[in-house]
């Protein structure tokens, strides 16, 4: 197999801009790693993209304002896990050799997308048409997990004082402000336990990747060590709240994948459309002990200078969650983490995980879960 190195990343701000369209977006994102890499359009063999709800061709678009052209294209949807997803299709198609030279994309124009801002399941699913959409799944998991663990709900809220701190020095997020632990707390009740402030906001934006075998990259880019895909495990009477299994099972992939075990994680982005979800993904993914991760953040584990940074971009709840970008988005904030060019940097971060999970259907726990694993070219030596 082949060693993949990222040759050159780009990303545009993430926000509300209802005048801004995909095709756009996805150019800039493109551009900028084109420039990052020293490529041209020329040099790129193949196209994977990771949209929701642009309605088709999302890839095409993407590169209709720049000079890639000819070249197979694939336009993936999974849910949250679209862009991840889409990473980890050119991240096989180049390792195989099928590829030299892959770009991937994420793109999502989502502030306008949802009826009442919210991201709901299958609609034809009976539990949503009663109702049941991703806040109240969550929200469930946030309290099965305080009631199982006699954890601190502080810890919860201290996850979005975290992240929306992180995102201050973040210039392409969405929201820049820091948040204090009442604040969040006050915020509005949208379903107990979570408020406001611990649920993401939609966004738009865009992100891209180079990706292209070490040997012909640069001698510092990044490398990618591996990656795992889940689809979901069906809910049952049994089936534990406080875990992921669709996150486990993906992680375990990737570990796996990788040859590396969970030990050498320095930095994470994690999957935190709620609060609840970092933690449980902590967890899930083997980075923190059965019930140990909301002790963790209370502790600073997880905060900017401590053990585990986890969302040092600020995440969801801060940089805002464009869907089908958000997985790219992770990976471009590592990539830049590794090479010390991130604005809230990490010293000495040598391996980086990234990991999204994607909604769910009424049956399973989740659509889609993906999980990354990139590091500095010195720690695979």
């Amino acid at each position: 197999m082949i060693d993949v190195a990222i040759a050159g990343v780009g990303m545009t701000d993430f926000g509300r801009f209802p005048d801004r369209r995909i095709d756009a977006m996805g150019a800039d994102a493109v551009d900028e790693a084109l420039a990052d890499a020293g490529m041209s359009a020329a040099d790129i063999d193949a196209v994977w993209c990771g949209n929701v709800l642009g309605g088709g061709a999302a890839a095409q678009r993407s590169i209709a304002g720049t000079s890639i052209e000819g070249v197979p294209v694939q336009n993936i949807e999974n849910a949250c896990a679209s862009g991840s997803h889409a990473f980890a299709e050119a991240f096989a198609a180049v390792r195989s050799g099928r590829v030299r030279t892959a770009l991937v994309i994420g793109v999502e124009s989502a502030t306008t997308a949802f009826v009442g801002g919210l991201i709901t399941l299958d609609r034809d699913d009976e539990p949503t048409r009663l109702g049941l959409n991703l806040p109240g799944i969550y929200a469930m998991n946030a309290s099965r997990y305080l009631a199982e663990y006699d954890a601190d709900p502080r810890a919860l809220a201290a996850v979005s004082v975290k992240n929306h701190a992180a995102g201050v020095n973040n210039p392409r997020a969405r929201f820049r402000e820091p948040v204090t632990l009442d604040e969040v707390l006050d915020s509005k009740p949208i379903a107990e336990p979570l408020t406001l402030l611990q649920c993401c906001a939609n966004a738009d934006g865009a992100a891209a990747l180079v990706l292209m075998p070490a040997t012909d990259a640069r001698p510092d880019a990044i490398r990618v060590l591996g990656s795992g895909v889940s689809s979901g495990f069906r809910i049952d009477r049994d089936y534990d709240l406080t875990r992921s299994r669709i996150t486990a099972a993906a992680g375990d992939r990737a570990f796996a994948d990788a040859g590396i075990d969970r030990s050498r994680v320095d930095i994470a982005e994690v999957h935190d459309a709620f609060t609840i979800g970092e933690l449980i993904a902590l967890e899930s993914l083997g980075l923190a002990e059965r019930g140990q991760a909301w002790r963790m953040t209370l502790d600073g584990v997880t905060s900017p200078g401590g053990v585990l940074p986890v969302n040092t971009s600020g995440g969801l709840l801060s940089r805002g969650h464009a869907v089908g970008a958000s997985g790219v988005a992770q990976v471009v904030e590592l990539s830049r983490q590794l090479q010390g060019r991130s604005e809230n940097p990490t010293p000495g971060a040598e391996v980086a995980l990234a990991h999204t999970v994607g909604g769910g259907v009424a049956t399973h726990d989740g659509i889609a879960s993906v999980v990354s694993l990139i590091a500095r070219p010195e720690a695979v030596r």
